[in-house]
């Protein structure tokens, strides 16, 4: 076992701190909406958004902290939640005798509680990976970049695909899976930080998740690859399907050595990365930067106390039965799979807004991956925001990229072939003309505004 924590001795950085709301950076704006179709919340969570802690009232308050304990350690209580949405129900229309007694109803249905089922996953069952067209960008000189197409559910997704440049046609080179943060496609700001990578001897697949657009950007997209991923967002569900079939078509390439693969990610990214790695035997190590809803229970029951909201689309999950609601808890659940994880982990934190669910669901993590003696490096970086590694140029972002880096080339070394020396990739299976020459993207270096 080897578990490291790196919570000080690190040098502080002058980025701005984020109070517990600045969680809902604009990375969690668009890729908390649910597949819930804008269903209208149900009969007691319609104004819910607005209230805080202190709008709750002594019955229902004392259902929550009944709840809390047995929620977060994967119980069922169903019946439990059942009365404490009866109650709120009851509470909307003003029926405060009602709501009372739904609640004290629930907390006695918290006794002889069983463990929820843990999460039975089908494979992955994507097909037809294929490069569409290159691109180019400034900031990537050394490097192939190009956009890639597969089905997984029946459904097209789309993704971008990097590899070093070389005259030598036996160069191969492992490969890492790249998963952006939010769900407005893979950032283009990000390519030329990928492109730094890749250099030093990787391929990279970096898939948009179902839902998304191909890329995000400050500026307008060329209609040649304003393309749309297939599907609707599912918060850590068949985006898993999406990230693993996206690297099972890429290690079919002839550019790509091994059978297995390494993870870097980001935020909701970064979930949707530690439940691949949970999924994959395959999976040699995993960086993960600020990883959203590591353990959904806690964030669910934070909702239900009017915490601050990191889960934007709360109210439309739980338009579904109760049951499923569980179901769907568990089943995107890293904390509650933390035994399926056995590769080292790189555990990156922004240390700006300490106190969140964020921290204390990584906190569990880390507790939990101690207990079974797995490698593990939980690094909580001084004063950085949530989105601090997308400011590639500040003292935080350059303070994790080298530490990540090492790890990297520790536990899954790159091709010597790298530093431009590599083959070039595959053609495009579908000729689509010149490649698509973008001018140079601005780097992100400005910290994201909370909405």
């Amino acid at each position: 076992m080897r578990t490291r924590t790196n919570t000080r001795g690190t040098p502080r950085f002058s980025a701005p701190r984020m109070v517990v709301a600045g969680c809902l950076v604009l990375c969690l704006i668009s890729s908390c909406q649910s597949g819930a179709k804008d269903a209208p919340p149900r009969p007691g969570l319609r104004s819910i958004e607005q209230q805080g802690p202190g709008n709750i009232g002594r019955e229902e308050a004392a259902l929550i902290a009944a709840l809390k304990l047995p929620l977060l350690s994967g119980k069922n209580v169903e019946g439990a939640l059942a009365a404490w949405f009866a109650g709120r129900e009851a509470a909307e229309t003003g029926d405060l005798t009602k709501a009372e007694a739904a609640w004290q109803l629930g907390r006695r249905e918290l006794t002889d509680l069983k463990n929820l089922p843990k999460a039975d996953w089908d494979p992955p069952n994507g097909t037809d990976f294929r490069l569409l067209r290159r691109i180019e960008l400034n900031g990537m000189d050394g490097v192939e970049c190009h956009i890639a197409t597969w089905s997984v559910d029946h459904l097209k997704q789309y993704g971008v695909f990097m590899v070093p440049h070389s005259e030598d046609a036996s160069a191969r080179f492992p490969l890492v899976l790249y998963l952006h943060g939010a769900a407005f496609g893979v950032p283009l700001h990000a390519l030329p930080w990928l492109a730094k990578i890749s250099r030093a001897g990787y391929a990279i697949v970096g898939p948009a998740l179902r839902g998304e657009p191909l890329f995000s950007t400050y500026s307008r997209i060329p209609r040649e690859i304003d393309l749309h991923c297939e599907g609707e967002i599912e918060n850590l569900g068949g985006e898993v399907d999406d990230a693993l079939s996206a690297v099972a078509g890429a290690l079919k390439l002839p550019c790509v050595s091994g059978h297995s693969f390494a993870i870097l990610a980001h935020s909701f990214g970064a979930g949707v990365g530690l439940l691949a790695a949970a999924r994959s035997p395959n999976v040699v190590c995993a960086v993960s930067y600020d990883a959203w809803l590591v353990d959904p229970f806690r964030f669910y029951w934070d909702r239900m106390r009017r915490g601050a909201n990191n889960w934007w689309s709360w109210e439309s999950y739980c338009n579904q039965p109760v049951a499923e609601q569980l179901a769907g808890l568990m089943r995107r659940s890293v904390l509650h799979h933390a035994d399926l994880l056995r590769c080292p982990l790189l555990l990156f934190i922004g240390g700006g807004y300490k106190g969140s669910v964020f921290h204390l669901s990584h906190e569990d993590l880390v507790a939990r991956l101690t207990a079974l003696e797995r490698d593990v490096t939980y690094d909580v970086v001084p004063d950085g925001h949530h989105t601090f590694v997308l400011a590639y140029d500040s003292p935080a972002a350059r303070y994790a990229f080298e530490r990540h880096t090492r790890f990297l080339h520790r536990h899954f070394p790159p091709s010597p072939q790298g530093r431009a020396s590599a083959k070039e990739a595959p053609k495009p299976v579908e000729s689509q003309g010149e490649a698509i020459r973008q001018p140079a993207i601005r780097p992100h270096t400005q910290d994201a505004k909370a909405p």
